[in-house]
């Protein structure tokens, strides 16, 4: 009988966590388009909703950037250009007519130029560059 009762709760448990990380993926809105400009340079979009925060656009873009340069071959990246903007979002009004406050969400958004460069063709010690198998493994903690 406790055993039963033991499974149950291990089961509600990972069934609970489960959707909590269902919920976190649904929650992160973040859209992030390449576009390769030539064999080595990028540019990169990130935009978010209201809802997002600066910081988890620019997180999306570097680990876009990071994806790209490791599809292509290469395994570093400078950035030679990022531009952090935020346009206004949607609004929302609450209270009565006597006390109204509206509310307006700011839509995060970063465009990014990168130039990749394989092992070899880069001090890997410059100011600026990055590893694009250091900011995955950052990007899964």
């Amino acid at each position: 009988m406790m055993q039963t009762w033991k499974k149950a709760c291990f089961s509600g448990l990972f069934l609970c966590l489960n959707g909590c990380a269902d919920i976190s993926s649904a929650l992160d809105t973040v859209e992030v388009t390449p576009h390769m400009l030539d064999d080595h340079t990028v540019v990169i979009s990130g935009s978010g909703s209201g809802t997002d925060s600066m910081s988890s656009v620019q997180q999306a873009v570097f680990r876009s950037a990071a994806t790209t340069a490791k599809s292509s071959g290469y395994q570093y990246f400078l950035v030679l250009n990022e531009q952090k903007t935020q346009v206004p979002g949607p609004s929302s009004s609450y209270g009565s007519k006597k006390s109204r406050q509206t509310y307006q969400l700011m839509q995060p958004r970063e465009e990014l130029t990168a130039r990749f460069y394989r092992t070899g063709e880069i001090d890997p010690n410059q100011p600026g560059l990055f590893n694009a198998d250091t900011v995955l493994a950052e990007s899964t903690k």
